[in-house]
């Protein structure tokens, strides 16, 4: 199936993007805006980026529960690293279509041994699809919507869950996969301020099924803005800034975290009009449903994008 989705994709990938004035990094009016990965764009561009990210949990602890009955013990400072890489390809069709397919990888580890067994182990692919369009244009706005169809499946190794099964005599995995499909709209908008800072946002909603064995089917929601500064109007260099933030719920979650809160500042380096590298750090706040206090991590990422 996956195969069949990617065959749009190659075919657009052998032919020439639709001619167009949204070459190169996006513009509104004066204002040329800094890409920013972590937002998904309204602008009909065609384009090719990777991203690698980190992020480390810092003043968090995670509950410990009993093996005979499932009280809660107390609490354990958690020691988490988080790595991530993505790809992914944007194809302009016509001035007010683009393609979209992305493809990453998740990887979350206990730093320490406490970590490991409380929260063990989780690896995860995710592949995405989708479709934008252009709904309205002036000089300085932009207004766009999607469609998209995800597909994710990850693996979880759960050491504490395991003992958990052996001791109350049901049957115990200590390594289990899982698959998840999701079909997400969203809407996407951007709107230039003046020649020095600009406005990006994006809102989107998705109805898939459930990671965790204690989820449901249910919803996901997101909606994050960025404020866009080209640096390059005051300090002379090809250098432009965007700060962001965002809010995200997922319903489909059981006792995971469910909640998120996160802001980033991006430093771009854009010195040629086809090509961008950025450097990205930013702090988030999970909130959980069996947690008081929030999962806070620490995340830097850099990624790289060319237009054509």
């Amino acid at each position: 199936m996956r195969f069949a989705l990617l065959a749009p994709i190659v075919v657009l990938a052998l032919t020439s993007p639709a001619a167009g004035q949204d070459d190169g990094i996006p513009r509104l009016g004066d204002h040329q805006f800094v890409p920013v990965p972590t937002i998904a764009e309204p602008f009909m561009t065609t384009f090719v980026q990777t991203q690698v990210d980190l992020a480390f949990t810092f003043d968090s602890q995670l509950p410990v529960y009993s093996a005979a009955d499932s009280t809660e013990l107390g609490l354990v400072d958690v020691n988490q690293a988080f790595t991530a890489l993505a790809f992914r390809y944007q194809h302009r069709v016509q001035d007010w279509l683009v393609v979209q397919t992305e493809v990453g990888f998740l990887g979350r580890l206990g730093t320490d041994t406490s970590s490991i067994v409380a929260s063990g182990i989780t690896g995860a692919l995710m592949y995405e699809l989708g479709w934008m369009i252009r709904m309205a244009r002036t000089e300085s706005t932009m207004l766009s919507g999607s469609l998209a169809l995800g597909s994710n499946t990850a693996t979880f190794v759960d050491p504490l869950g395991w003992a958990n099964s052996i001791i109350e005599g049901e049957p115990a995995r200590l390594v289990v996969s899982r698959s998840s499909l999701a079909g997400t709209g969203g809407l996407h908008g951007a709107w230039a301020l003046g020649r020095r800072f600009g406005l990006l946002g994006a809102m989107k909603a998705s109805y898939g099924e459930a990671f965790d064995s204690q989820g449901e089917n249910g919803w996901h929601t997101d909606a994050r803005a960025a404020l866009s500064y080209d640096a390059e109007q005051d300090l002379r260099i090809p250098v432009g800034l965007a700060l962001t933030g965002g809010w995200a719920e997922n319903e489909t979650t059981g006792d995971t975290d469910a909640r998120r809160w996160f802001w980033s500042l991006r430093i771009a380096a854009k010195g040629r009009s086809d090509f961008t590298v950025g450097l990205q750090l930013g702090v988030s706040y999970f909130e959980s449903k069996d947690r008081d206090d929030p999962l806070k991590l620490f995340e830097t990422g850099i990624d790289m994008r060319y237009y054509y």
